[in-house]
C-alpha cells in the first residue's frame, strides 16, 4: 500500500493529533493545593487584594544547604591588611566577617585563649567608600554589626582586639603588621 505525498502527510497529521489528545494535559498532572491552604494574594489596580489561585513555590538549587562558618587564625603569621586578605585566599578561606552578635562573642572567646595585647585583622574596611561607611572586603556588603564608638573619618581597616573591641588601623602603614582571622564554610 503506497501513499502519495499529500495523503501521507494527512495520515501523519491525524496520527499525531490522535496521540496528542490521548496524552494527559499539564494541568491534570500538577498536584492541586489541598483545601484550606493559603494562596498567594495579588493586588488589583484599585488597591484591593484578590487570590490568584497560585500557591507560592520556590525552587532551590540541588546543592543548596545551610552552611556553618568556621574561624581560624591565619597560618602565615602576622602581615599587613592586604597580605592577610591574600593569605586567607591562599588558604582557601576568606578574611573574617562578623555578621552577628553570636559570631562576635565566639571570636572573643576564641581570642581569649591566645596571647594578650594583639590585634587581629578582619575584613571590615571603608576603603573606596566616599561616605566612609564600613563594608566587608570579602563580600562588598555593608557592615551591619559595627560598634557605635568607631569614628570613621578617613581610610580605615579594622582589627579586633582580644577583648572583642574593634580598633581602626591605617591599611597602608607598613608598621601595621598583625595576625589575621580567616573564615571558611563547611
Amino acid at each position: 500500500m503506497f501513499f502519495t505525498n499529500g495523503t501521507f502527510a494527512v495520515v501523519l497529521m491525524v496520527v499525531f493529533v490522535s496521540l496528542s489528545l490521548a496524552l494527559p494535559r499539564v494541568d491534570d498532572t500538577v498536584p492541586k493545593a489541598p483545601e484550606g491552604t493559603a494562596e498567594h494574594p495579588s493586588t488589583r489596580n484599585d488597591g484591593q487584594t484578590e487570590q490568584n489561585g497560585r500557591a507560592g513555590r520556590f525552587l532551590l538549587p540541588a546543592d543548596f544547604a545551610v552552611r556553618q562558618k568556621k574561624f581560624t587564625i591565619g597560618e602565615h603569621g602576622a602581615s599587613s591588611f592586604f597580605r592577610a586578605w591574600r593569605n586567607c585566599i591562599a588558604e582557601g578561606k576568606g578574611l573574617a566577617t562578623i555578621e552577628s552578635e553570636a559570631e562576635q562573642e565566639f571570636l572573643e572567646s576564641m581570642l581569649k585563649t591566645l596571647p594578650p595585647d594583639s590585634y587581629y585583622w578582619i575584613a571590615a574596611t571603608n576603603l573606596g567608600n566616599p561616605n566612609h561607611d564600613l563594608t566587608w572586603l570579602t563580600t562588598d556588603l555593608p557592615v551591619l554589626t559595627k560598634p557605635g564608638y568607631l569614628n570613621l573619618n578617613g581610610p580605615t581597616c579594622i582589627t579586633l582586639r582580644q577583648s572583642g573591641s574593634w580598633v581602626k588601623k591605617n591599611c597602608f602603614l607598613p608598621a601595621n603588621v598583625f595576625p589575621y582571622i580567616c573564615e571558611e564554610y563547611y
